[in-house]
This record gives C-alpha cells, sequence and structure tokens, in this order.
C-alpha cells in the first residue's frame, strides 16, 4: 500500500510539474549558490596556490636559517656549496626599503636573485636591457615600470634602517610577479651590502643525487638536524599557505550558503504545507483505501525526494554552466591569467544530498500533518489551510529559550575573538541562525502584533482590497510567519553588512584624521631634516606648511588645487632622500577601494539569499493565490473588481514585506555591530540610519513587485469557474 500511496502522489506530480518547479525553485536557488560557492573556493583556493609557490622546479633543498642559531647563520651558502653533492647554493634575502626618484618616495620590495642558472627565478629574459651585475645597479619589475616609468639608465635612492641612502641604477626591465607591490631585484651579493635579511639558501643537486639524501647531508653539515628540507617539501609549503590565506574568505561565503540553505528549507517546508493542503482531499482518500499513517509520511517523503533531486541536480549544473561561461566570458574578453573552473565532483555530490535532506526535511512537519487528515474528509468540501490559532504560551517559551541561546553563543563569540577569528565568526553565525530559529518560533504569534500596526495604515490607504490584505495575513499566520523570516533574514544578512562597512568606513576616517591633520606629511629622519624641509616647502606660494619633530605637515594654499601642491611636495621634496611622503587623498582613496571591493563581494553574497527569499515570497503568494481560487471567485462574484484582487495581493505582500523589513533591519543591525566588534574592525559603531530607511522601503517595494505575477494570475480568474472549484 505504501508503493501505491508513493505512486500516486507522484503520479499527481507529473500531471501538474508546476508544483514540483515552484516547490523545488527556492531550493534551486540556494543549490546554484552552494554549488557556485563551492565551484568559486576551489578554484580560487587552486589559483592563489598555484601562484603562491615561489620556489623554483630547479631547487632540489632548501636551506632555513630560521631553524639555526643566529651564529651560524654567517657565510651559509659558502657552507652548503661544500657539502658533497651541492651544484650551487644561493641565498635568496628581502628587503623592504623607501625608494625615492620614482615618484612620492615609498616603500618597496627589493629581492635577490643569481640571473642565471638553475636557481634563477626569472622567468623569462629582460624585456629592455641587461641583467644586473654590480653591487649598485638592479632590475626593476615590468609591472612596476609601467607604474612608475623607470626604465634601464634611470637612478633610483634607497633608504633602510639607519644606514646612509644608496643611490641604484636600474639596467633591465624583467618579467616579475610583484603582487601590486614596487619591486626590485638585485644580485645577492648586493643584497647583502644592503643589508636584506636572509629568507632561505635554495640549493641545486648534482646530476644523481637524491633530494631527500641531499638535505639531510646538509642538515648534519650544519649541525641541525631539521635545518634543511626538499625543493618539493618546500614548494608543498608554499602551496598550503597559498591555500590557507582563502580560509577565511571560504569560511564567510560557506555561512551565507549556508543560511541560503536555510532559508530555502523554510520556504519548501511552507510550500509543502500549502500543496498538501490544496490535495486534503487525495490524501483522505488515500486513507480511506486503507493507507496508513505511516504510509502517507513515507509517500510524501518520497515526493520530497523527487523535488530535491530535481531542483539539486537542476542547482549544480546551472552552477557549472554559469562557471564555465563566467571563465570563457573572461579570457573572450581580453584578460590574461585567467585560471581554469576547478571542479570538485565529489564535493558536487555533497551538494546535491545537501539539497535532497533538507527538502526531506523540510517537508517532514507537512508530511506528519498531511497523515493526520482523517478518512472522512474526503466525503466533504470543508476547506484546511494553515487558518487558525497559534498556540502562543508554547511558542512564546520556545523563542524565549532560543533566544537566550543565542545571546549565550553572541557572549561566547566576544570571548573567542581573542584567539580566533574565525571561530569567532562562526560563534556569531550560529548565534544569528539560533536568532533566526526563534524568529520562525515566535513568528505567528508576531503576526498578530503585525497586523494590529501596520494593519490599520494599510487598511486604511487601501481600502476594501487593503482590509482583506490585512484579513488574509491575519487568517494563515504560520504561512505569513514563514514568508516573514525568509525575508527578514535577506533583509538581517544586508543591514548586517550595511552597518559593518559604515562602521569601518567610519573607523578609517577617524584614524585618517588623526594620521593626517594636513593633506600631506612627510616623515624625515630627524627634527633638523624636517625643519629643512619645512623651510624649503614653506618658500613655494602653492603650499601651506609647519615642521613638528620629524615630520613636515602641508596643505595647498587657498585657492591651490590639490594637483598643483602635489606637484609643489615632489618637487621640494626631491632633494630629501629617504622622504617618506604620503597623501591623506591617497590612503582614503585605497580605503574606499578596499571597502567598496569587500561590499561588493558582500551583496553578491546577500543578493543570493536576498534572491532565496524573493523567490520564496512569489512562491508562497502564487500557491496562496491556487489555494485560494474559490474565495478570491466569491470576491469576485460579490462585486470585487479585477483590480482589486490585484491590490489585495499586493498589499497582502507589502504587509507581509514591511514586517521582514522592520525585524530583519533591527536584527541585522545587532549582528552587524556583533561582527565588527568581534573582528576588532571599527573602533565605533556607526548606524547608516538613512541607508537602512532606503532598504525598508525598497523591501517593502520588492515584495509588492515579487506579489505581480500571482497579482494579475487571481485577477484573471472569472468569478463562475472559480465558483466551482472546491
Amino acid at each position: 500500500m505504501a508503493a501505491g500511496a508513493a505512486g500516486a502522489l507522484l503520479a499527481e506530480t507529473r500531471r501538474r510539474p508546476g508544483r514540483l518547479l515552484l516547490t523545488g525553485l527556492a531550493i534551486t536557488v540556494a543549490t546554484v549558490f552552494a554549488a557556485g560557492t563551492l565551484l568559486f573556493g576551489e578554484t580560487l583556493r587552486s589559483y592563489l596556490g598555484a601562484t603562491s609557490v615561489e620556489t623554483p622546479d630547479t631547487v632540489a633543498a632548501v636551506v632555513m636559517p630560521d631553524r639555526l642559531p643566529e651564529d651560524a647563520r654567517a657565510d651559509l651558502d659558502g657552507r652548503v656549496s661544500s657539502v658533497d653533492g651541492v651544484a650551487q647554493a644561493v641565498e635568496l634575502r628581502e628587503l623592504y626599503p623607501t625608494v625615492g626618484g620614482a615618484g612620492a618616495a615609498t616603500t618597496w620590495r627589493v629581492t635577490s636573485d643569481p640571473m642565471t642558472g638553475p636557481l634563477t627565478r626569472l622567468s623569462a629574459p629582460p624585456v629592455r636591457g641587461t641583467l644586473p651585475a654590480g653591487l649598485d645597479e638592479v632590475a626593476v619589475g615590468e609591472g612596476t615600470a609601467k607604474r612608475t616609468d623607470l626604465a634601464p639608465g634611470d637612478t633610483v635612492t634607497l633608504s633602510a634602517g639607519a644606514g646612509a641612502p644608496q643611490t641604484v641604477t636600474v639596467t633591465a626591465v624583467v618579467p616579475l610577479d610583484d603582487g601590486g607591490l614596487n619591486s626590485l631585484v638585485t644580485t645577492p651579493d648586493a643584497m647583502s651590502a644592503l643589508g636584506g635579511f636572509l629568507e632561505q639558501v635554495d640549493v641545486a643537486a648534482d646530476p644523481g643525487v637524491d633530494p631527500a639524501e641531499l638535505a639531510a647531508r646538509i642538515s648534519a653539515a650544519l649541525g641541525a638536524p631539521d635545518a634543511a628540507r626538499t625543493g618539493s617539501e618546500q614548494r608543498a609549503a608554499e602551496l598550503a599557505d597559498g591555500s590557507a590565506s582563502v580560509s577565511a574568505v571560504l569560511v564567510g561565503v560557506g555561512v551565507f550558503a549556508a543560511l541560503a540553505l536555510v532559508a530555502a528549507s523554510v520556504i519548501v517546508a511552507s510550500t509543502f504545507r500549502i500543496v498538501l493542503t490544496q490535495r486534503r482531499t487525495q490524501m483522505a482518500l488515500l486513507r480511506c483505501v486503507g493507507a496508513r499513517r505511516g504510509q502517507v509520511v513515507r509517500a510524501v517523503l518520497a515526493e520530497a525526494v523527487v523535488t530535491g533531486l530535481v531542483a539539486g541536480a537542476l542547482g549544480v549544473g546551472l552552477a557549472l554552466l554559469a562557471g564555465y561561461g563566467l571563465v570563457a566570458a573572461m579570457r573572450a574578453s581580453g584578460m590574461q591569467d585567467v585560471p581554469g573552473l576547478v571542479v570538485w565532483w565529489a564535493g558536487l555530490a555533497g551538494v546535491l544530498v545537501v539539497a535532497v535532506l533538507a527538502t526531506v526535511l523540510a517537508a517532514l512537519a507537512p508530511a506528519l500533518a498531511a497523515a493526520r487528515i482523517p478518512p472522512v474528509a474526503a466525503l466533504g468540501v470543508a476547506d484546511a489551510s494553515d487558518a487558525g490559532t497559534p498556540r502562543a504560551g508554547r511558542r512564546i517559551a520556545v523563542a524565549a529559550v532560543l533566544a537566550v541561546a543565542a545571546g549565550g553563543l553572541a557572549a561566547l563569540a566576544l570571548g573567542v575573538a581573542r584567539t580566533s577569528d574565525e571561530l569567532a565568526m562562526l560563534v556569531v553565525a550560529g548565534s544569528g541562525i539560533v536568532a533566526f530559529g526563534a524568529l520562525i518560533v515566535i513568528g505567528p504569534v508576531l503576526v498578530r502584533g503585525l497586523v494590529a500596526v501596520a494593519g490599520r495604515p494599510i487598511a486604511a490607504i487601501g481600502g476594501a482590497s487593503g482590509r482583506l490584505a490585512v484579513a488574509n495575513a491575519a487568517q494563515v499566520p504560520r504561512r505569513t510567519a514563514a514568508t516573514i523570516s525568509v525575508l527578514a533574514l535577506g533583509v538581517g544578512l544586508t543591514s548586517a553588512l550595511l552597518v559593518g562597512v559604515s562602521s569601518v568606513r567610519a573607523g578609517a576616517e577617524q584614524n585618517i584624521a588623526e594620521m593626517f591633520p594636513t593633506d600631506v606629511v612627510v616623515a624625515t629622519g630627524d627634527a633638523e631634516g624636517a625643519a629643512a624641509l619645512a623651510a624649503r616647502l614653506a618658500a613655494d606660494p602653492r603650499l601651506t606648511v609647519r615642521a613638528d619633530g620629524p615630520a613636515v605637515f602641508v596643505d595647498p594654499a587657498p585657492g591651490v588645487a590639490e594637483d598643483e601642491a602635489r606637484e609643489a611636495v615632489e618637487q621640494g621634496a626631491s632633494g630629501a632622500p629617504g622622504a617618506l611622503v604620503q597623501y591623506a587623498g591617497d590612503v582614503r582613496d585605497q580605503v574606499e577601494e578596499t571597502l567598496a571591493i569587500a561590499q561588493l563581494i558582500g551583496f553578491g553574497l546577500v543578493g543570493m539569499t536576498a534572491l532565496v527569499a524573493v523567490v520564496g515570497v512569489g512562491v508562497t503568494l502564487t500557491l496562496s493565490v491556487t489555494e485560494r481560487t474559490r474565495e478570491t471567485g466569491l470576491l469576485r462574484a460579490v462585486g470585487l473588481s479585477r483590480r482589486g484582487v490585484r491590490s489585495m495581493v499586493a498589499w497582502e505582500a507589502a504587509l507581509t514585506g514591511a514586517g521582514a523589513a522592520v525585524v530583519g533591519a533591527v536584527l541585522g543591525a545587532v549582528y552587524g555591530a556583533l561582527g565588527m566588534q568581534v573582528l576588532g574592525l571599527a573602533t565605533s559603531l556607526s548606524l547608516p540610519i538613512l541607508t537602512l530607511t532606503g532598504l525598508v522601503v525598497g523591501v517593502v517595494v520588492v515584495a509588492a513587485l515579487a506579489a505581480m505575477a500571482p497579482a494579475v494570475r487571481a485577477g484573471r480568474v472569472p468569478p463562475i469557474r472559480a465558483l466551482q472549484e472546491a
């Protein structure tokens, strides 16, 4: 009989596939997000990991100086070269001096390289010029040359530590992965003279020498058992470090994907409840012909499995299609070094399984409710729906417990933040999910208050349609609460992001104002040099200058444009080697650029969850309109126009959107402030009141727009046809 019940329900699904599509639409959207997150994460991890590997394949062994005592690091390359089996040993040094002579004096990266031979890290011959050979010669990275207009023959000044500034000549432009940081490369001898920090010693082996054996020989010769490791071990460590750099990002993205699945599950549970209510007579007939409650439950869950499988497979397929399409589009646009899409099939299979499980779990409560339908219901036409007054006492008690748990997790996150930011954010996410659970539990009770507060103005503005919309929302509090909860999740995430970005921006502005009391700050080595530089700059009528200790503070003179002031500062500071010129506008622009990128990524992630929520509004209203076909027909029969019906559905959506917007904005602001506190990214809380108000209004409008399709459908139902449907 169980097979027969399942067959009957699946036959109904085949007869009306639209219900299956509507029920699974939210799961499909959430699965696209989850699968896309997985593809994005694996591709990014692979790409950054690969680009982070700096040790060439020709390096057989690497000596780690930090594993040796300070007094054992002198002449390290010479001592390693004397070990049997070593063909060549080269020290890799690094230095971050202040570089003048190529625009404003800023911090650059200088590295050493043998320039030729098996241990060079230069991937190709010079683009222009000849490789440096002398102690006062350097090569500039190709990207740096484009940014600074440096070319062979130009000179720059390097200032590092307490030593005298050293002027060096650029002899070549070389292909160098500088990671966006201005970079120079010179010989190992030149770097030793500059005092660069010793990072490692690269070792090339004689033909036929095993790298592991060579590493062991070097360690023994240096008197430290772990002083050296193989080149392959070093490259694996660099790969791991590069992959770990995206872990924090992926944790955040994973949290959003999980929240999207939670939102989709709530929508699926609501839509299953509506669909099964519409099929009340079918369920009762199954009970009449002998189906037991357990068989009905298994039949409904079998339908949920089909729904989750179809929706999940569609979501995974769309994510793959979008991933390959994006890579192809980026390559077609001429972008260089675009990585190939990394597909982790086991992970995608896991996403599909999670989609099915989420759908089944969402359908469990409606399935149990369907199994309780008495057989006698098949003999009548009485309606059944989500109507009814919820048990307030039990819901309030459970919601209170969940709220206390959410508060406890929030307090725990503040404590954990001292040891691990990632763990603290996971705890914050857990607290938010528990708070969301409390909202779901208490939602039907809150609908009463929403109807009492927002219902009156809607009824006054909307007239008869508004009053009917308010009555519909109050009649089915569980369905209304489910829609509000899901939409509130999207609003809450957006609000949290807005509060976070606003707080970080306010904190950054405060820091910039403290660091830059004027538009330009020039740091010199001492007060005497600052006074001399200030006198030279003050001679230019385009500038207003004052010196304070080792710093010179400069503002444009009244009426002088910023570009003219910059030119004057550059000209005046060019005669002060090692002077570090910083512009408040540049720092502010960098902060804004960073915030803009973070905000763009954040809104992209939030947008997926919000999309799930909006889909939920549309799906719920569509099924609700279908369920109320007979009721709509009665309203049309007693004189309500098509426009009135459409207005009724739109006002109902607006009421739902208003409740979700207010609740979501409040919760989001709280968790946004908590997140900033946990991460320590903001010195003070900043609430963007106008932006949050615009968000609330926008959500109401979006909810009303999401109701357009079901509203039009409701208005087109002929009264006679509707009255014939039971």
